[in-house]
């Protein structure tokens, strides 16, 4: 698909070239032909109704010739500006009577020549005029443009080519995300699908049973479809990131005290977990932003330091600013990431440890949102990790 998509774009650019260079071509070559062909007419006119004297300083009348006939149409006299043989005056003369146009052109050898006719009373003036020199270089114009049009035309070729590579290659990026995003979308759902019909089977199979004794395959649907469901938001939310990228609404906000808020809302977790929270905010930071979608990330990253934090360990969330940016830093004691997963743990469905169980690691679509939102907002978001240490992952906004 990309391919064909790709051969149409050079196919229409060079059409459009091709076209655009015949026209700028066509107009030079036919502009010069045309002042050829009145500068040829102008002399023509003047040698035959203002004869000039011998050797004149014209180069034009410098390559004329005059040749006067009687009645009958005999030679009478001819007298020529240019180094001609009286047998090539002759055949002139000759062409020119057999023409039935009072004006044209001849071809004597390897000359050219334009004439005209005029009758004079006493019989027959005709004036030549040589259009060598005219054919020479409109035909050198002509090899030129072919030879520049083509040179031109493949390195445009070229070009086209680096570009359409250049102008599909987002497109195609975008098309191969979404394609895997849908491919692992599907697999992640399948799973709890599968779940839901294995109970769902049993249920059916043991019909007689009440309720209540088979309590554990409707608790297993309810949570199956409750991990639906939170796959469905993280996937409607990434959706809903992309599509309002050009619609989003930036306020000037309290970042310190958002923060602040946010961490509140998971005292009670902290608690619960005997994981200690430290707390280093600066005061009165604003940010340019859309606030509820910079709570979001906040949560996110909390959420996340919390899953990979074991029991007694700590988690330290920094806010700070300087001249050029905003930093916000949240570090938690834990196992860490190995060096070769920082790089991907924002790639959608990207899971470091496998096999950890479907309710502690998630989905793997947080840390992806998080990065969507970051850099929807002109910020940047990357990890980093001592392996069986700690791990820290920073939001860093240009300051506005």
């Amino acid at each position: 698909m990309f391919d064909k998509l790709r051969r149409k774009f050079v196919i229409i650019n060079m059409s459009l070239l091709t076209i655009v260079f015949l026209v700028i071509f066509s107009v030079i070559y036919l502009l010069t032909a045309v002042a050829g062909e009145r500068q040829t007419e102008f002399a023509l006119n003047s040698i035959m109704f203002a004869p000039p004297r011998p050797f004149p300083d014209n180069p034009v009348l410098a390559s004329s010739m005059m040749a006067e006939l009687d009645k009958k149409g005999h030679m009478v006299k001819s007298f020529s500006f240019m180094n001609m043989s009286q047998q090539i005056i002759g055949q002139a003369v000759e062409q020119a009577v057999q023409s039935r146009d009072l004006s044209g052109k001849i071809r004597i050898e390897e000359s050219y020549y334009a004439f005209l006719k005029h009758n004079t009373g006493n019989g027959t003036r005709i004036v030549f005029v040589d259009r060598t020199p005219q054919h020479r270089m409109l035909m050198n114009l002509l090899l030129t443009f072919l030879l520049v049009g083509s040179i031109s035309l493949l390195l445009l070729f070229l070009i086209s080519i680096y570009l359409a590579d250049k102008s599909i290659q987002p497109i195609q990026e975008a098309f191969e995300k979404q394609r895997q995003f849908i491919a692992d979308a599907s697999h992640e759902l399948r799973t709890p699908l599968a779940v839901i019909k294995t109970n769902l089977a049993l249920i059916t199979a043991n019909s007689e049973e009440s309720v209540k004794s088979q309590s554990r395959w409707i608790d297993y649907i309810s949570s199956q479809t409750d991990s639906m469901a939170n796959l469905v938001d993280d996937m409607l939310a990434l959706a809903r990131i992309d599509y309002m990228e050009a619609k989003t609404l930036f306020t000037r906000f309290d970042l310190s005290q958002t923060l602040s808020s946010t961490l509140l809302a998971f005292e009670a977790i902290f608690y619960e977990k005997h994981i200690n929270l430290k707390q280093e905010i600066q005061e009165d930071i604003f940010l340019n932003g859309e606030k509820e979608n910079i709570k979001k990330v906040i949560s996110i990253l909390i959420d996340n330091a919390i899953k990979n934090t074991g029991a007694n360990g700590s988690i330290t969330v920094r806010l700070a600013s300087d001249k050029n940016k905003i930093e916000m830093r949240i570090s938690n004691t834990g196992e860490g990431i190995p060096v070769e997963d920082l790089q991907k743990i924002f790639e959608r469905f990207y899971q470091v440890d496998k096999s950890r169980s479907r309710e502690n690691r998630g989905y793997g679509l947080g840390l992806a949102i998080a990065k969507s939102i970051v850099e929807q907002q002109q910020g940047r978001i990357y990890a980093t990790s001592t392996p069986g240490a700690d791990t820290s992952f920073v939001v860093e906004w240009p300051r506005t």
